[in-house]
């Protein structure tokens, strides 16, 4: 065998691998992001208006929106597939697993979308300290990573 015949297979293995490694969606290759980093980018995702406070509107808009990114088959219903197929999963494993634990109320393995808005209505309220309809910078990072039970 050629000294440029090998060169050109190591060229195909080592492409082959990198192609394989590039689209396997591998946990390691996340972005890592601090807590403080997270809430920021999700606080801004959830306010839309951008004046500094997310209301309840503004927390179901988004949680809908939530809901159709992570419905994958678009059938009306989240499996348990499809949530760890989800960027939520990805990116905050432990919270998406328990929206979905207590967004299953039924137990099913499987959440509606209007599981999921009672589920976060009653979390929005949990998270809303001091019951102004609103919740400030501080009520949505202390909270937002805490357990809830609907």
């Amino acid at each position: 065998m050629t000294l440029k015949r090998l060169s050109m297979k190591r060229k195909i293995i080592v492409l082959t691998l990198f192609l394989g490694i590039l689209t396997s969606g591998c946990a390691w290759m996340k972005p890592h992001y601090s807590d403080d980093e997270m809430h920021a980018y999700l606080f801004k995702k959830y306010d839309n208006d951008g004046d500094g406070m997310i209301t309840k509107e503004e927390y179901m808009l988004f949680t809908e929106q939530r809901f159709k990114k992570m419905d994958l088959n678009g059938d009306g219903v989240i499996t348990k597939d499809e949530l760890l197929d989800s960027r939520f999963y990805t990116f905050l494993p432990e919270l998406a697993l328990a929206v979905f634990r207590d967004s299953d109320t039924d137990k099913n393995g499987q959440i509606t979308k209007d599981e999921m808005m009672e589920a976060e209505q009653i979390r929005f309220a949990q998270m809303d300290q001091n019951s102004d309809k609103v919740l400030s910078k501080i009520e949505f990072s202390v909270n937002d990573m805490q357990e809830f039970k609907a």
